[in-house]
């Protein structure tokens, strides 16, 4: 009991101290402005990882549009298929030995 009422003094004694209402709003507001600073930083991590994300799709579209090419570059450059483009386009026909003229300087 008694340390009961010793604690309890020792509580009255306590002055209460009162915080203005001026230090309370500007507590407030720099609670607000930390909290506003945090969603905005989240924000901005979310739309970064959009961003990341369309960039990486776009990378892989490329990608995959870079190999078609590529495939239909070598599909171009088969010797068969280059002989048969300078057939159809060019006009062209195969080598004949006998017509062959050497030209030399």
């Amino acid at each position: 009991m008694a340390v009961c009422l010793q604690y309890q003094s020792v509580y009255v004694r306590r002055e209460a101290k009162a915080v203005s209402a001026k230090v309370q709003v500007l507590a407030g507001i720099a609670i607000l402005a930390v909290f506003g600073a945090r969603v905005w930083a989240k924000l901005e991590a979310t739309d970064l990882g959009y961003q990341l994300g369309q960039a990486r799709q776009l990378t892989v579209d490329l990608d995959m549009e870079r190999r078609e090419l590529e495939l239909q570059r070598s599909v171009l450059l088969r010797p068969d298929s280059l002989a048969r483009s300078a057939r159809d386009m060019a006009g062209l026909s195969e080598r004949n030995p006998g017509k062959t003229i050497r030209l030399s300087y």
